[in-house]
């Protein structure tokens, strides 16, 4: 007798649960649907932001700027015939941020594209100006922060 009322149980549960399967489709298929992707996307589970950074000289590129950007011209029709540029790029080795001067584009964009590296964002902060600055957990587990430009 108890396992006739376990196997009546068992299958009332089954209809049960076909019966919310049937009402949860019949809700999805009448609902706003920017209110349906709103409460899914709230119920949703959370991923760590993960980005990636690039790997130079044996350190992280943590910023960069342009020392030199000059354009060349013929001198005999003052057309362009091509341009000089020259970049710092601040690279993070071992916690001690250093200077390396690089010349051209090409050279810069190699730099800064060729080798990449995956790291998760653990922290974000935003300034009063709206500037945003990332706390990244690099691959060797140190943190640092990174301003939003120089991330990806």
């Amino acid at each position: 007798m108890e396992e006739e009322n376990k196997t009546n149980k068992e299958g009332e549960v089954d209809a049960l649960k076909a019966k919310i399967a049937e009402l949860e489709n019949l809700v999805r298929q009448t609902a706003d649907k920017g209110r349906l992707f709103n409460y899914d996307a709230a119920r949703a589970e959370r991923k760590p932001l993960r980005v990636k950074l690039s790997a130079y000289g044996g350190g992280i590129i943590v910023g960069w700027r342009t020392l030199k950007d000059e354009l060349i011209k013929d001198p005999n029709t003052g057309r362009t015939i091509g341009e000089s540029q020259e970049y710092e790029v601040l690279v993070d080795k071992n916690g001690e941020t250093i200077p390396v001067q690089i010349k051209g584009y090409p050279a810069f964009s190699d730099a800064r594209y060729t080798n990449r590296v995956e790291a998760e964002v653990v922290g974000k902060k935003e300034e009063y100006d709206g500037r945003t600055t990332f706390d990244v957990r690099l691959p060797d587990g140190r943190v640092i922060p990174l301003d939003s430009r120089f991330v990806n």
